[in-house]
């Protein structure tokens, strides 16, 4: 469209013919017409990034595994945290780029996902920490009796809790 404009071509794509685009000095107009398909690329690999980390956070699944027929816990954090460090990062980068300054729709979804990337991480983070402690206060207060009998009042507090 705007190699349309700056040729001053003003005619419907389907009329549009290589004929015309000579014509119009395409072939002399050429380090121009370069800079915008520079920027057009530039401005698309940003739409394909950010595409991609909408896609993915919204179709994320978390997978969920029975732990000792009780409770499902959180399976994958590696890859989780993988991902969201790699696009966090990625929009931090873009931020950098020109093409990224020069589009308004780009500033705003970058900074959405930024903001919405930070609180998931930090969810994440706690949500791992409590898993974590969970599993190892189970395997203490629940794995043996005598822990009953010497710390009646955790293995009382840590049953409450988990019963929650």
């Amino acid at each position: 469209k705007m190699i349309l404009q700056r040729l001053g071509i003003h005619v419907a794509y389907s009329e549009l013919t290589i004929g015309l685009l000579w014509d119009n000095g395409a072939l002399v107009r050429k380090k121009e017409l370069d800079e915008i398909l520079t920027m057009a690329q530039g401005e698309m690999a940003l739409e394909v990034f950010l595409g991609q980390v909408r896609d993915r956070w919204l179709k994320q699944e978390l997978d969920l595994v029975l732990y000792q027929n009780r409770v499902r816990l959180i399976r994958g954090w590696d890859d989780l945290f993988a991902t969201l460090d790699d696009h966090m990062g990625g929009l931090v980068q873009m931020r950098s780029s020109p093409y990224y300054r020069s589009v308004r729709e780009f500033q705003e979804e970058g900074k959405l996902w930024e903001d919405r990337l930070t609180k998931l991480r930090a969810a994440f983070d706690s949500w791992v920490d409590v898993q974590r402690r969970w599993v190892y206060l189970e395997g203490i207060l629940f794995g043996s009796s005598d822990i009953k009998a010497q710390l009646p009042a955790e293995w009382s507090r840590f049953k409450s809790v988990d019963s929650e």
